[in-house]
């Protein structure tokens, strides 16, 4: 079993999730549909993509930093 980082957003009449690791989007009507909807364009992703292209990806991704800002 793999995790993964899914970021969620919701536009004006959807919601868009994307998946930081692979690069990855997806939307749905609800939350749970586009989470649901990620999940499996991870799933199919990783059963089609070669191996290099997998590593490829994975190589490209940024990194999740938090920070803590003081303001004034």
């Amino acid at each position: 079993m793999e995790t993964i980082t899914v970021v969620t957003t919701q536009d004006e009449d959807s919601y868009v999730s994307h998946c930081l690791e692979y690069d990855i989007a997806s939307q749905g009507s609800t939350r749970e549909e586009a989470i649901d909807n990620i999940q499996e364009a991870v799933s199919l992703f990783l059963e089609c993509a070669s191996p290099a292209e997998v590593q490829d990806r994975l190589a490209r991704r940024g990194r999740i930093d938090k920070l803590s800002l003081h303001r004034a």
